[in-house]
């Protein structure tokens, strides 16, 4: 058998597997059309009528039609999910969806493209209108996340009613993504500068928001326009931003305990919850005020984040936290003068 036999017959396998992988379904208006269309057959054997006959055909002609189209459409049609760079929980956000086709010559028409989420059910649905033949089109939804955590987006789905409604076709497509959510961020004051002072060599010098110039670097998302060097950038034709150089400063610990003699309990999981969005809130209305931060738990330690610089080391610990069973949990060793977090089974309480 030659290699060109072999490719032939190893597509035509793999089309008929993503046929397999299809979904089909009578809408509510199409039920009502194969009844009609039965009705019409039933008359048409009973008075051996021409024109019903011609009426017959023409509605099952439609129903043939109805299938192919909506094959045609499903067909060739290669989806992407692109996430934003940061997602918080309880906090709207964007996720595009791009949607490809790769058929030569054919547009598909009238597409819905569900994102399925594990664990989560509500629907997430985008709409396309037409993606032309060799090419593609963006759609965002807003997406806000139900908790803190690791969300898998497990693939897409496509459906189509096209073209008459009768139809409902779907084909799933491999789409695979993982995203940290990280904590809820809500409004909250520091607390007063009472920071661990840590005379290492990380805290002597600093980047951070200051007057004198540090250097130039290349230009990162969570830069600010106003740290950008539009000269050096016209001349080395990418984008560079200053880096400043600020005084020492304090290191503020934040600690959390997640030990629980029940972590299972549905009212210890809430407080749980929110003493780590409290926690959250607190480490960036202190790395608002000058000063550096680190978080510290039983389990887990944060790095030192500078002020200046992007507390998403921080975030991504905080998000994969979870509560752990009192008997045998580590010891929780924190500085004296910290600013501590704890977690009772009812509410979260803050305390100096």
């Amino acid at each position: 058998m030659s290699a060109a036999v072999e490719r032939r017959l190893g597509r035509f396998s793999r089309r008929r597997k993503r046929m397999r992988r299809r979904t089909f379904r009578l809408t509510r208006e199409g039920k009502s059309f194969v009844l009609v269309t039965l009705g019409v057959g039933v008359a048409a054997v009973n008075t051996g009528n021409n024109l019903l006959y011609l009426v017959l055909g023409l509605m099952l002609s439609l129903l043939l039609v109805s299938g192919v189209l909506s094959d045609l459409a499903l067909l060739g049609l290669r989806a992407r999910r692109v996430l934003p760079r940061r997602v918080f929980a309880k906090t709207p956000c964007r996720v595009e969806l791009v949607l490809t086709n790769q058929k030569r010559f054919l547009p598909s028409f009238s597409l819905e493209v569900e994102d399925v989420i594990a664990g989560e059910t509500t629907p997430t649905r985008s709409y396309y209108l037409k993606v032309p033949p060799h090419g593609e089109e963006r759609v965002f939804y807003p997406y806000v996340a139900p908790r803190r955590g690791l969300r898998h987006f497990t693939h897409l789905r496509l459906v189509t009613r096209y073209p008459f409604g009768l139809i409902e076709k779907g084909r799933a497509l491999s789409a695979s993504d993982e995203i940290v959510v990280f904590p809820r961020i809500g409004r909250t004051t520091a607390p007063r500068a009472q920071g661990h002072a840590e005379r290492s060599d990380d805290l002597a010098t600093v980047r951070g928001r200051g007057v004198e110039v540090a250097g130039l670097r290349d230009y990162a998302p969570e830069d600010e326009a106003r740290d950008i060097h539009w000269r050096r950038t016209a001349s080395l034709g990418t984008v560079v931003v200053r880096e400043r150089e600020r005084e020492r400063g304090l290191l503020q610990w934040l600690v959390v305990d997640e030990a629980s003699r029940d972590p299972e309990d549905p009212a210890y999981a809430e407080a749980f919850e929110d003493a780590i969005s409290a926690l959250a809130s607190l480490a960036t209305a202190t790395l608002a005020s000058g000063r550096a931060v680190r978080v510290a738990s039983r389990t887990s330690l944060s790095p030192i984040i500078q002020p200046g610089r992007p507390p998403d080391p921080l975030y991504h610990m905080l998000a994969l936290l979870e509560p752990v069973p009192l008997e045998g949990a580590p010891t929780l060793r924190a500085p004296a003068d910290a600013h501590v977090v704890s977690v009772r089974p009812r509410s979260p309480e803050v305390a100096g």
